[in-house]
């Protein structure tokens, strides 16, 4: 195997052990899923990968972008298909200049310039799943909370609990 390769494998996989760590896949998913993303008419990755910071939250739960189409030889003026909960479609005509004045304030320049709506379901975006720790040893608590008792900032001395209490399980554990 060659050794160039083999090392780029090697920085992105995480070992049998878990040693190596664990890695943000939504900072590679427009690099990864570009090329494909591309072959459908998103010239734009981050249309789809950043809708909700986009477009908000609500507009994100109700819509999802299906493609993005522009003329031949033009990157701008472009016609978004998207696709909406029925029940939302009509309101959506309604907002429809501030929504592609929002996309195109967040492109820079006048990527879309209308907007194609096909009602149908749209699936909630997934939340990140909570992670429960496991119980500490009331002499390792004692001890986190000792060291943590002069952080006068409630909400960065609860982090720093959250996070002490997950080194002490992983002590534990690993």
């Amino acid at each position: 195997m060659n050794k160039s390769l083999h090392h780029k494998q090697r920085k992105v996989s995480v070992s049998r052990s878990g040693k190596q760590g664990l890695f943000a896949v939504g900072a590679s998913l427009p690099k990864i899923a570009g090329p494909a993303l591309r072959k459908r008419g998103f010239v734009q990755a981050k249309l789809i990968t950043e809708w909700p910071a986009i477009v908000g939250d609500m507009l994100a739960q109700e819509t999802v972008p299906q493609k993005l189409i522009f003329e031949r030889g033009n990157r701008g003026d472009g016609i978004l298909y998207l696709r909406v909960n029925s029940g939302f479609a009509i309101e959506l005509q309604h907002i429809a200049p501030q929504l592609i004045e929002r996309i195109n304030g967040f492109f820079g320049y006048r990527a879309v310039a209308n907007l194609r709506l096909q009602q149908g379901p749209v699936l909630a975006p997934r939340r990140p799943r909570k992670i429960n720790l496991k119980q500490l040893a009331e002499a390792d608590e004692a001890q986190l909370q000792l060291k943590l008792r002069s952080i006068e900032d409630t909400s960065l001395r609860d982090a720093l609990a959250f996070l002490g209490r997950a080194v002490f399980i992983d002590r534990d554990h690993g």
